[in-house]
């Protein structure tokens, strides 16, 4: 997995009226999405701590730091801004995604957790991909380098509330996906056997599947 999705500022000079009056409809869109989303996100998990926003032109991402708090050792991240995004191919994104994590990262920092939450958005609204449940990311270099499951599956909010899994707005149903880290051995487990094989194994393990630095299920850790 490569980001594809690369943000700049830039001046246009030309139809700047036209612009300004669509700039100011997108924003407020994009502030009516933000306003659902993220009060879904606090009812399930509190307070955010922080929020770190990303752009290409007019479409704006925004990611939301929830940390763990005293019963819930879990820190959390996740988007407002994908869905409702038009893709090169004309579909529309209908997800969010979020990434849930030891109270320390797994030995990451909160910025290498949000740049590489910002390059699996990239990768889930590149034209080419299917980014439905069930989908499996090969092993990528972009992941913070003391996670030691490098590839990734995209999951239903396991283990969340369940009004999370499908967030009503308007007449849009927007989908959390849960990015879940797995190892090599698990990526072609679930490629060859389907996700069930994989969900036998957690199920028989004491660690969480949230734990980047867990042992592998299938118990090679590679």
């Amino acid at each position: 997995m490569s980001s594809v999705f690369r943000y700049r500022r830039t001046t246009v000079f030309f139809g700047m009226h036209e612009r300004t009056e669509m700039a100011k409809e997108q924003e407020f869109q994009h502030d009516v999405r933000r306003t659902v989303l993220l009060g879904a996100y606090m009812g399930a998990w509190g307070m955010p701590s922080s929020r770190t926003v990303t752009r290409r032109g007019e479409h704006v991402v925004e990611a939301y730091t929830f940390p763990a708090v005293d019963g819930v050792p879990v820190n959390r991240f996740a988007t407002v801004g994908i869905s409702g995004h038009e893709m090169e191919d004309g579909r529309k994104a209908d997800w969010e995604l979020f990434l849930a994590l030891p109270p320390d990262n797994a030995g990451a920092s909160d910025e290498e957790v949000l740049s590489f939450l910002f390059d699996v958005m990239a990768y889930s609204i590149s034209k080419v991909k299917n980014f439905d449940l069930g989908t499996i990311i090969p092993e990528s270099p972009l992941a913070p380098q003391s996670w030691t499951a490098r590839a990734l599956l995209v999951d239903e909010p396991r283990a969340e509330p369940e009004f999370l899994s499908e967030i009503e707005l308007g007449p849009e149903v927007v989908r959390l996906r849960w990015i879940v880290p797995i190892y090599r051995d698990e990526f072609e487990v679930i490629r060859t056997n389907g996700l069930d094989a994989f969900d036998k194994a957690a199920e028989t393990s004491e660690w969480s599947p949230a734990d980047p630095r867990r042992p592998s299920f299938l118990g090679q850790g590679t």
